[in-house]
């Protein structure tokens, strides 16, 4: 049966533990406190050892994962796990990463970003290590004419004529047409123009020899992004007689 003497306390030295125990769980639980709101100083954030930086969502939905990968097909060939970057939505969905896919016989990481059905709608090449992977971008293509210009679009007189028009959405800082022309008659020359908007922002002259002009780069600052901007290219005579003839070779945003 228990005696009066285990009823009492362990002494001095043992209260003295307790009280140096119950000091540190009170330290632990104001630096958890305070963690809830922290700032980090000029001294940064360093995450090591293969540890992870991770937010969850109050539901539970991982949105920030930076650090080790944990499902084994992301592994290196040598069987060490991968470091990788990986936001994703508030409902879960991958919105961009930085990681490789070594079954497919490349370690290269590159950066992806993804649409909402899970597709790679942007991506930087992993195997040559220039420009991008996807979209695919279009190759502008024309009629050759077998070499003629017989059926270019043409400025017969002296007078503003507009040989080819479009209207497109901005969406980088400017734009640049590539033309072909050529004056149809000996000693005749001509001006061809792009007009954005409405107003001239570059010409080339135009001889009886078919040349290339590059119209623009032309800076598209006056414009917001994804406004609809008329676009115009334009010819005349200027000397001579005949015409001005121009074909379209490619249009680019830059």
């Amino acid at each position: 049966m228990p005696t009066p003497g285990d009823q009492l306390p362990g002494g001095p030295q043992q209260m003295a533990r307790d009280i140096a125990d119950l000091k540190r769980q009170v330290r632990e639980l104001r630096a958890a406190r305070r963690l809830e709101s922290a700032a980090v100083g000029a001294g940064g954030l360093r995450v090591t050892g293969g540890g992870r930086l991770a937010m969850d969502t109050p539901n539970r939905v991982r949105m920030v994962d930076i650090g080790t990968l944990t499902d084994a097909q992301y592994n290196h060939g040598d069987g060490s796990p991968q470091q990788a970057i990986q936001l994703r939505r508030e409902d879960g969905g991958l919105a961009l990463a930085c990681y490789a896919y070594p079954p497919s016989g490349s370690e290269a990481q590159s950066w992806r970003l993804y649409d909402r059905t899970g597709n790679v709608i942007m991506a930087e090449d992993a195997g040559s290590g220039l420009g991008l992977a996807r979209p695919y971008l279009p190759v502008p293509l024309g009629p050759a004419y077998e070499g003629s210009w017989d059926y270019w679009p043409r400025a017969s007189g002296t007078t503003t004529t507009r040989l080819w028009q479009g209207r497109f959405y901005k969406q980088l800082p400017n734009i640049v047409l590539v033309m072909q022309a050529s004056m149809d008659t000996s000693g005749a020359t001509g001006t061809i123009e792009l007009a954005v908007g409405g107003t001239v922002r570059a010409t080339g002259s135009v001889a009886f020899s078919v040349a290339y002009f590059t119209l623009g780069p032309y800076a598209l600052d006056d414009y917001d992004h994804m406004q609809q901007i008329d676009i115009t290219v334009q010819g005349r005579r200027t000397a001579g007689t005949g015409a001005l003839r121009a074909t379209l070779y490619s249009a680019y945003q830059i």
